[in-house]
């Protein structure tokens, strides 16, 4: 039996076919193989709770004009207690030496390990510096912080009012921030989700987010 060109063109065709099914018949779909892995997230209570302990918050909390903690993507937490003791005002900042705790934690669980926060709070190493600093240094972030409390929350509201329009304003990348203020045995706190820290500049789109940053670098100035 003669074949022409194209019979010899489909015979060809159909043989490499053959060869590619047989090549891979023996091998297992990777989806099958490996599916997709999946572990529980960290939340961020969990993280907090193991902040709380690294940074010993329960103990600032006993005598603190306020404390502000930042919680960034990717760069390492930290936080700052501006507290007045005798005839002083003192600023303790901490710094996580172990990277990006959260990062940390959510590696813990994608390996199948569990986060008893106690014991996993230990892993962490943390910086502190102790500084005094002028009343009248404290006063002026003191002073600034009530109207920066007040356009943040007008911001918040008008973010609200768009939800209900169908539009959002997300940040991505961005820092979590946490503040508790102290006055007179009054207590507030509150925390928000912003553009992420830098040590270069002031960012973020809340005039409270702003501040802290801003008290952030002045720290961080201090010898």
């Amino acid at each position: 039996m003669k074949l022409t060109f194209s019979h010899w063109l489909c015979f060809l065709l159909v043989v490499t076919l053959l060869f590619h099914f047989s090549a891979a018949g023996s091998r297992t779909s990777p989806s099958a193989q490996d599916p997709p892995k999946s572990h529980r997230m960290i939340t961020r209570e969990t993280c907090e709770r193991v902040l709380d302990i690294v940074f010993q918050h329960e103990e600032a909390t006993r005598d603190y004009d306020f404390v502000l903690r930042f919680e960034p993507s990717f760069a390492p937490e930290s936080q700052i207690v501006i507290k007045r003791a005798v005839g002083k005002t003192q600023v303790i900042e901490s710094t996580s030496l172990s990277g990006n705790i959260y990062q940390k934690l959510e590696n813990i669980m994608a390996n199948g390990g569990k986060v008893d926060v106690a014991e996993t709070a230990k892993l962490f190493q943390v910086r502190k510096r102790l500084l005094e600093i002028p009343d009248a240094q404290a006063n002026q972030w003191r002073r600034s912080l009530p109207g920066m409390m007040a356009a943040s929350m007008k911001l918040l509201e008008q973010r609200s009012a768009e939800a209900v329009k169908g539009i959002g304003t997300i940040t991505l990348d961005g820092s979590f921030y946490s503040i508790w203020y102290d006055q007179v045995g009054s207590h507030l706190s509150m925390g928000v989700w912003d553009h992420e820290v830098s040590n270069r500049e002031i960012t973020g789109e809340l005039e409270l987010v702003q501040w802290m940053n801003a008290v952030r670098l002045d720290v961080a100035k201090l010898r």
